[in-house]
């Protein structure tokens, strides 16, 4: 007669770090958590390793322990300023929930090495994580702090029903291997067929069997890249379900600063790792850098979502870390100042939505608190009235600026500054001459309302002052508006566009004066520019405006736009862009670099060095 489980022995591969020990891992047979511990101890990131037989009856007995020279690292909770309810065990499994977890212990899960996912099913990690005074009971208060006000309880009346949700969790955790089924339909049938394997059951249980199955999927892969990978390959684009949930797990996975900077795979200055993060964001990392092929495989997810919609929760997690990168105190480049303020402008202009910058009011206090320093002169911040213009400077529509400073003023620290911010949004709202500056083709007045009415409320906006101004752009009429090219968002939506997109549908005011015009001409074909929004990235990429075949050009190699009036050439590769006027100097542009175009002339890119020869677009601005 077989053993039952309940006597069966297993061994735990426990590792020490700062007096704390934590589950490596459990294994079935002793040899293999021996070999497990060696390993770990080669790796000498933990002072101590043991293996500990735990019987069926939970009796332990620790049968090996050796020490080695890993540092010791103290592991606390991180500060975070809301936190999802639950009030059901199985609530803990939401993607916010795990998404609370994930940023409040940040430390612990980069010590680990996993998400919230691949733990909250396992007893073990669970009983020692309850050990840790460091951080459960740290990380149960701050919990009950920010919801007890939610329940209308006191904080330690919060804190009891925390611990007794934390004590039904590791009675689930026990009883996990009953959805083992569901872990298999997932490595067969991918996300569909795990589904469908879940349909009969109730739908609170989806999301703890389905971070189960994850949960299993992940746990032999030890190295973020793996983990990424892994979910990636479940992504079907005709699924939406399959989607969502590739996107939900994706985030939990990039939402860190050790799984970032193991997917970028190399040491960059903060400012390239930025611009790689958006990159990625966008779809079109360069493919010439040293990037991981996890951090390519994600980018180009990305970029097969057209919308940019539907890896939402990723994109978010993304723009989390590069918030978290600005909120530093890194210097963006190791190269002084000026290149500090370079790399900023390429970021500021990396992050331009077509209602503000990526990223909502967050974001914008971010880089204004980073713009303040980053265009400090003779040793003195730069003021905030001045940085704040500045940023919405780099916006070339009524929609992005005014976008920009009601984000701001919705922030805490825009907040702080409220007067401000007031006389800019009211001062702009004054330059405005058609509703046709705020909204996109296809909305409706009312829609335009809406959403400008949210934003100026989030923003602090007095009612009578937010009224006036809403009533300013209804008074337009819908047949003063025609459409142009491209596709648009109604101001008050928060969209990833990231400046250099393919041109966005805009509505123009028809009795407006047409702007000057600019043609790029390039192997017989020729772009014209005329409206301001249209701008024309030229690269590799095969989504650029003028696509080049060669080795040397980036994927986005250069952008001409149209920024107040005037045309301009911005840099955004590695080895320079020359400009050849027609009279005048040549010169070498060099990443960030923005030069104007004027007359006539050759935008050069290509290297002779390497037997190419270079391409040679013509420019041609007429119109005066």
């Amino acid at each position: 007669m077989a053993m039952s489980k309940r006597r069966e022995a297993r061994f735990e591969v426990v590792v020490e770090q700062g007096g704390k020990p934590n589950i490596d891992g459990v294994f079935d047979d002793e040899k293999s958590a021996t070999e497990r511990a060696n390993f770990l101890l080669r790796l000498a990131k933990f002072p101590v390793v043991r293996v500990v037989k735990v019987t069926g009856t939970g009796r332990e007995e620790t049968i090996f322990q050796k020490s080695s020279s890993g540092g010791a690292k103290l592991t606390t909770i991180s500060p975070i300023e809301s936190a999802n309810l639950c009030t059901d065990v199985l609530q803990v499994f939401s993607f916010d929930s795990r998404m609370t977890l994930l940023r409040l212990l940040r430390g612990y899960w980069d010590d680990q090495g996993v998400i919230p996912s691949e733990q909250l099913h396992r007893y073990y990690p669970l009983r020692y994580f309850e050990r840790e005074a460091l951080l459960f009971n740290p990380s149960i208060s701050r919990l009950a702090t920010l919801q007890a006000p939610m329940l209308g309880l006191k904080p330690h009346e919060r804190y009891d029903q925390l611990s007794r949700l934390f004590t039904a969790l590791k009675d689930l955790a026990q009883k996990s291997e009953t959805l083992a089924p569901f872990d298999q339909a997932l490595m067969r049938g991918g996300v569909s067929g795990l589904l469908l394997a879940a349909v009969d059951r109730p739908v609170e249980e989806r999301d703890r069997i389905v971070t189960h199955a994850f949960g299993t999927l992940l746990e032999p892969h030890r190295e973020w890249g793996a983990k990424l990978t892994a979910v990636l390959r479940l992504h079907q684009e005709d699924d939406g379900e399959s989607t969502r949930l590739v996107d939900e797990f994706a985030a939990e996975i990039v939402d860190g600063r050790e799984p970032i900077r193991a997917l970028i795979g190399y040491s960059p200055d903060l400012a390239s790792a930025i611009l790689a993060l958006l990159a990625a964001l966008r779809g079109d990392l360069d493919d010439r850098l040293p990037h991981t092929e996890p951090l390519l495989a994600l980018s180009n997810t990305l970029a097969s979502d057209g919308t940019g919609l539907g890896f939402a929760r990723t994109r978010e997690a993304l723009l989390h870390r590069i918030r978290g990168g600005l909120d530093g105190l890194t210097p963006l480049t190791r190269t002084g100042a000026a290149s500090d303020a370079r790399a900023f402008s390429a970021i500021v202009d990396g992050m331009v939505a077509f209602d503000g910058y990526m990223g909502g009011p967050a974001m914008a206090e971010s880089l204004t608190r980073r713009g303040k320093t980053v265009w400090a002169t003779g040793g003195s911040d730069l003021p905030f009235e001045e940085t704040m213009m500045r940023l919405a400077g780099r916006f070339n529509t009524a929609a992005g600026r005014l976008g920009y400073l009601l984000d701001l003023g919705a922030s805490p620290y825009g907040h702080k500054k409220i007067s401000v911010v007031i006389q800019r949004v009211a001062d702009e709202f004054n330059r405005v001459k058609s509703a046709a500056e705020l909204a996109a083709p296809g909305a409706s007045i009312q829609e335009v309302r809406e959403g400008l009415g949210r934003r100026l409320r989030a923003a602090g906006i007095p009612r009578a002052l937010a009224d006036g101004l809403i009533a300013k752009i209804a008074t337009i009429p819908d047949d003063r508006r025609v459409s142009v090219t491209g596709s648009g968002v109604v101001a008050g939506q928060r969209v990833a566009a990231p400046p250099s997109a393919r041109p966005t549908d805009m509505t123009v005011d028809m009795q407006s004066t047409p702007p000057p015009r600019l043609t790029l001409s390039y192997q017989g074909r020729t772009v014209a520019l005329r409206d301001a929004g249209e701008d024309v990235v030229i690269g590799r990429s095969a989504d650029c405006g003028i696509v080049l075949d060669h080795a040397s050009a980036s994927r986005r190699h250069a952008v001409v736009r149209l920024r107040d009036g005037a045309f301009t050439l911005e840099d955004l590769s590695r080895n320079g862009t020359r400009l050849v006027p027609q009279d005048g100097e040549q010169r070498l542009l060099k990443l960030g670099d923005v030069a104007p175009l004027s007359g006539r002339g050759e935008i050069v890119i290509g290297s002779l060095d390497l037997g190419e020869h270079p391409a040679r677009i013509a420019w041609d601005l007429s119109g005066r």
